[in-house]
């Protein structure tokens, strides 16, 4: 058998991390000068704190998990002769997936006998979160650690991701647009939409008139790219807007009804950078459907 690691970029109903032994690698995110350590999902009341933070023009971000964080985590499973599989948040987004892989080194070189298998999710938020359902499937299947991450590894890149910000004004404390461009875009009430291409990478594909339309064209995306083949299961991430969530939700049922769908809230680490507002569709198919 094997530890199952996650990271704090997952979404997913927190039932699947409770009920099957799911473990956190530690990430920190800040709200103005003040450090957190999230090595679990947070409760509604420290979201909500969270996000109002936000609104109220807090600054917020993430640091990224070091080599040695890693590195004090394998090590302790090693210990016990335990292997590890981790499900790392993308490597598009961010280098901690390089990180783990030198840690997972360095420690296997200790302990030859256990393996330690760090999978690159190319995705975020709920696509994590997919991948962490079939990783349980499979290990309750009896896949070895080795058959587990390769089969997430050929799937991971058969997830879709359809998000919308609300306010450009969390992208612009970001970096990802500038401020000429944020204060525009909110002027005339734009709503940008971003998906996860095949490098992991977070792209802009379309600006929508109002938050009405963005839903729509998610929904769209959603309508021309699923494929259940691999699973039905959708989830829906959000960032404090709940009743959204739930629209959506009711209309892909409309699209699939056989669509199995996860309403979750979002995590600091992601929403640090999204934004109240923010919401995602993030399912199997084609993530190049647009």
């Amino acid at each position: 058998m094997y530890e199952i690691y996650v990271d704090a970029s997952i979404d997913v109903e927190n039932s699947y991390i409770t009920d099957n032994n799911i473990h956190f690698i530690p990430m920190k995110y800040m709200i103005d000068d003040q450090e957190y350590v999230m090595d679990r999902q947070q409760t509604e009341e420290e979201l909500d704190h969270f996000y109002q933070k936000m609104k109220d023009g807090s600054i917020t971000g993430t640091s990224q998990i070091t080599p040695y964080t890693y590195e004090q985590v394998f090590r302790k499973e090693a210990e016990q002769g335990h292997n590890v599989l981790y499900l790392c948040l993308s490597s598009g987004l961010s280098s901690t997936y390089a990180s783990s892989l030198n840690a997972a080194q360095s420690v296997m070189e200790d302990f030859p006998d256990v393996k330690i298998e760090s999978v690159d999710t190319l995705g975020a938020t709920g696509g994590v979160g997919l991948l962490l359902m079939q990783a349980i499937k499979g290990r309750d299947e009896g896949k070895t650690i080795s058959e587990n991450a390769a089969y997430l590894r050929q799937i991971a890149p058969d997830i879709g991701f359809w998000f919308m910000v609300e306010d450009l004004e969390y992208l612009k404390r970001g970096g990802r647009v500038s401020a000429t461009a944020a204060f525009a875009g909110n002027v005339l009430n734009l709503k940008p939409v971003l998906k996860i291409n095949d490098e992991g990478k977070l792209i802009n594909i379309s600006k929508q008139r109002g938050v009405q339309r963005a839903v729509k064209y998610l929904l769209e995306c959603y309508e021309g790219s699923y494929d259940d083949t691999i699973s039905s299961d959708v989830i829906v991430a959000h960032a404090v807007c709940k009743e959204r969530a739930e629209k959506m939700r009711d209309e892909i049922l409309r699209i699939n009804p056989g669509a199995k769908v996860q309403i979750c809230p979002m995590g600091p680490v992601i929403g640090s950078h999204t934004g109240p507002g923010f919401a995602a569709i993030i399912h199997f198919g084609n993530r190049n459907f647009r």
